[in-house]
């Protein structure tokens, strides 16, 4: 059951690649393009070494086999190899939850029904989505029709706003499938000061099980801060 759950958890790590490099602060102007901003965005998402994130799903949960919905994830990322991750869903329409942590090629992750730990085979190793050929900043640019909208706030933060269209199929490195020929739609909150994406979010079915016009907003935090990740013992 739990190797059915890997390629879906793929979309905690949605939009990372795995640049070890600091983050240095920079000083942006209105006159940035939504194409300059973009690649300056990427940019700095791959300087970041650690942070938090958390998925929210509306309109409907993921699939993820075995009759679990996933509905929720919380979780905190090291690059280049370390997470630890809650996931909130549904079976038969009781609340469930799975915590996952990956250290190197080893994942551990909890049985729903027993709530012990099971590990799962080497080849499931979540963070291969770190691959800066498939992960995030591959995903940005390769984001399409590019809109620079008013800026706006998020987690009270002046951002850029941006939005576009990314098909489905360059998702599906990240989701594990993709409906094909699909154009999910993109908006993202950029820092304005740091250049930094607090905020995506992704409208559209880009799996084949999940509910069209299902609407997932991922919000990263906390960049750069020092966690303790270990395996369980």
């Amino acid at each position: 059951m739990l190797v059915t759950l890997v390629p879906c958890l793929f979309t905690l790590v949605l939009f990372i690649s795995c640049s070890k490099s600091v983050i240095t602060t920079t000083t942006t102007t209105a006159s940035l393009t939504a194409a300059q901003i973009i690649v300056q965005a990427s940019d700095k998402l791959d300087a970041v070494n650690s942070f938090h994130c958390t998925l929210d799903q509306t309109g409907g949960g993921t699939p993820i086999g075995s009759g679990v919905e996933m509905t929720k994830v919380d979780g905190d990322i090291v690059k280049p190899d370390k997470l630890q991750a809650t996931l909130t869903g549904t079976v038969s329409g009781m609340s469930v939850t799975i915590q996952m942590i990956s250290v190197g090629t080893v994942t551990y992750m909890t049985n729903p029904l027993s709530n012990s730990w099971e590990q799962l085979p080497t080849e499931f190793a979540i963070l291969s989505v770190f691959n800066p050929n498939s992960g995030v900043t591959a995903i940005m640019r390769g984001i399409t029709g590019l809109t620079k909208l008013s800026d706006a706030q998020s987690a009270g933060i002046d951002c850029y706003h941006l939005s576009g269209n990314i098909d489905s199929v360059n998702l599906s490195p990240i989701t594990g499938s993709s409906v094909p020929g699909t154009s999910i739609g993109v908006e993202l909150w950029i820092g304005k000061n740091d250049l930094l994406v607090r905020s995506i979010k992704l409208t559209g079915q880009i799996t084949a099980t999940e509910v069209p016009g299902i609407v997932r907003t991922l919000n990263l935090s906390n960049f750069n801060e020092t966690l303790n990740i270990a395996l369980p013992q």
